[in-house]
């Protein structure tokens, strides 16, 4: 029986021989979990779609097309959006600025610890607030740009790794930090994390003691391995497909992606990915195609090049541009970084990208364009799950018509809308300087969690 690959089939299991037959089919049954996922009939808040399916599980007959590619820019529109307002000159540099400040809650992820008096207190998590599905570290030493990493790989497979075979995790981690210094404890909970207490105060046991927490210092303010932000998760890709095919109300002809974001609600209005993944999904759906992703599933950088990098002198850069973890066609990239070639006498921000100082990673990353890919058939009998009304509805913010909030479809005019209704749009804008809100700051930690059922983080549904 085929197995679902590892995210671009990257071939870490075959270092750790005794395991590795074990590990495929363990990373296998985890995505075919994602995919149940989206048919749990027991899901009061979860729309079944009649036409997604699981590609290798299918049993039609009907082959199945050539995988496509739906791309998106890598670089976090929601900033774009958000700094639309500003002065011409200084959006994109604020922009940058921002996507490069790492976010520490206490609220987002609801995780609680046991203090020494025996009380549950949260936990302060910290994550980049990058969600296209692409993540990007700066290596400073001193006011120097010494390296930048890339990362697109999701949360869940580093994981599942960990979960069998911690010291490969390590391994890893020391490989692509290029820091042998990294241990293994850097790496995990020193102590046991719990969830949030349900109506009648019983809390769930998270993570325990000594098992990996994807949100460690060498994965967020040291360094980037996987994803971090609460939306990049491969669980959150497969839904997202699955809820792209869902039959939501649209006026007949093309599909407005924004219009259909802000009925369904299935993703980010204020993102590139998720109306861009979402309508294009639902573009093939409204031909009464069902869709599946393409093995292996992943979310990608697409190859890119940086020939408008330059030294100091203005020369081109040579061999600054590397691709660490990638398909073995070379095409679909889970982790790149820049860096001088060995020996070089500068660092990067003493270069310049397409005639621009280079200080920031984030311009690097607007040239990064981002693909998954999927698969369509006519599926005899497969229909589209109707729905009826949109369950939501989008409104400008009031001071930025660039930026867009989701709410529920109950009836309440845009005006309506209070700080604490605006609360879940904002969550990653809170810390902003420019931000009406910013003095409110405990009320949006208290209302900034998204909704549960629309919140999946390491194949783990969290309490609230």
């Amino acid at each position: 029986m085929p197995l679902y690959n590892p995210p671009a089939g990257i071939d870490d299991f075959s270092r750790r021989p005794a395991l590795a037959s074990a590990l495929r089919s363990g990373w296998d049954a985890t995505v075919r979990g994602f995919i149940a996922e989206t048919k749990d009939t027991t899901d009061p808040n979860l729309i079944i779609s009649g036409l997604f399916y699981d590609q290798l599980a299918d049993t039609s007959g009907v082959p199945d097309s050539p995988p496509t590619g739906i791309p998106w820019n890598a670089f976090p529109q929601i900033l774009t959006n958000w700094f639309a307002t500003q002065p011409i000159a200084n959006q994109e540099k604020l922009a940058n600025d921002w996507a490069e400040k790492t976010i520490t809650t206490q609220s987002v992820f609801g995780f609680f610890r046991k203090d020494t008096g025996g009380q549950f207190a949260p936990i302060p998590i910290t994550y980049r607030r990058q969600d296209e599905y692409c993540e990007w570290y700066v290596v400073h030493n001193g006011n120097k740009i010494e390296r930048i990493y890339f990362t697109c790989e999701p949360p869940e497979y580093w994981s599942f790794l960990a979960q069998n075979d911690i010291t490969l995790v390590l391994e890893l981690y020391k490989e692509l930090l290029h820091n042998q210094n990294i241990t293994q404890s850097d790496l995990c909970w020193p102590y046991d994390v719990y969830s949030k207490a349900d109506a009648i105060g019983r809390r769930n046991v998270l993570f325990k003691a000594g098992t990996y927490n994807p949100w460690n210092d060498w994965n967020t303010t040291k360094g980037a391995v996987h994803l971090t932000h609460w939306a990049n998760s491969l669980d959150a890709e497969v839904r997202l497909a699955s809820d792209g095919s869902v039959g939501w109300p649209q006026p007949v002809g093309p599909v407005d992606f924004h219009r259909l974001i802000c009925c369904s609600a299935f993703g980010g209005v204020n993102r590139s990915s998720d109306p861009k993944i979402g309508g294009s999904v639902f573009s093939l759906a409204l031909q009464g195609l069902s869709v599946a992703l393409a093995n292996p599933i992943g979310l990608y950088m697409q190859r890119f090049q940086l020939p408008g990098l330059r030294d100091p002198q203005g020369n081109p850069v040579p061999n600054a541009l590397t691709f660490l973890r990638q398909s073995s066609d070379g095409q679909n990239i889970l982790r790149a970084e820049v860096a001088p070639p060995a020996g070089a006498a500068y660092s990067l921000d003493q270069c310049t990208l397409n005639g621009e100082p280079l200080l920031y990673g984030g311009q690097i990353t607007r040239l990064i364009t981002m693909s998954l890919f999927g698969v369509a058939k006519r599926i005899p009998g497969a229909t589209a799950t109707a729905v009826a009304q949109c369950p939501s509805t989008c409104c400008a913010y009031p001071t930025n018509g660039q930026f867009f909030g989701t709410f529920p479809n109950d009836g309440k005019t845009c005006a309506q809308r209070t700080d604490a209704d605006w609360a879940r749009n904002l969550r990653d804008l809170a810390d902003i300087q420019s931000h009406p809100l910013m003095t409110q700051k405990l009320l949006l930690e208290e209302h900034a969690r998204p909704p549960e059922a629309l919140y999946k983080i390491l194949g783990r549904s969290l309490a609230f």
